[in-house]
This record gives structure tokens, sequence and C-alpha cells, in this order.
């Protein structure tokens, strides 16, 4: 599987593939401040490691969650809360609340997002509440 152009079927198949941390992490996400934590996840089917991030700045309303490739450092996905508005490159404009999937597209890794109509993400989800639904999107088990 070439990470540098994954067909979506392949990115699906990661997505919800069984990946497991490294070591066994304390994930005590505080209600309020910043707060910053990174973890090593592994499939062992595929035989890839993804680095885990959770980021939530001064402002406790933004915050944003990633999975990427350790090898070669690209999103296989990434949740924005209370972000800017991404202008996707085909003109579309998505919300301040969206999600990155990871998408080969014209011979290059596009920056997508998209708006969180389809995913089990909310706005409104307190930033513990969004990585619990973080790790069963993407199949991560503590």
């Amino acid at each position: 599987m070439n990470l540098d152009e994954l067909g979506t079927s392949e990115v699906y198949e990661l997505i919800s593939a069984l990946k497991l941390f490294l070591n066994h992490p304390t994930l005590s996400i505080p209600t309020l401040g910043k707060y910053q934590k990174e973890n090593v996840v592994s499939d062992t089917k595929n035989n890839i490691e993804y680095k885990l991030k959770i980021y939530r700045g001064n402002l406790n309303i933004k915050y944003s969650i990633h999975i990427r490739f350790i090898d070669t450092n690209k999103h296989l996905v990434r949740l924005c809360i209370n972000g800017s508005r991404h202008h996707n490159n085909n003109g579309t404009c998505v919300s301040p609340n969206h999600i990155h999937i990871y998408n080969f597209h014209d011979n290059y890794i596009e920056d997508k997002a998209y708006e969180l109509d389809k995913v089990p993400f909310d706005k409104k989800d307190e930033l513990a509440t969004a990585f619990d639904k973080f790790l069963d999107f993407l199949n991560i088990k503590k």
C-alpha cells in the first residue's frame, strides 16, 4: 500500500482497521485550558504506525484531533472544531467545524475538508467527548 497515493477504498479500509496504542497512555483531558497530547498508535494488519494528536489552545471552544502517518507525516483524518472556514481546491467552502479525510486527487494529496453532517461529530462536543468519538470512528482501542 503506497501511503502517498491511497484510493478511496484504501482510505476507508485504513480508517476502519483496528489500531492500538503502543504504550498505555494516560488520557485525562481537563475540561478547561490549553491541552496538547501526542501518542503513537499501530495498525498491525497493515503494518502502519500513526501519530495521534489532540490539541486545544487557550480558547476552550477551539480544538483539533488528528491521526497522521509517521512515515509520511500526512493526515489520514483531522477533525477541526471552531477553527477557520476551509476553502477546498474545487471552490467549495466549509464551516469552521469540519473534518479532513485523506484524498488523493490529480496526483497529489489534497487538503479537502467536509462538513460534519455525515460523521459522528458535533461542534457542541467537549474535547473529551470528541476524542472518544474520534477513537471509535478510527477503531482505536485503549
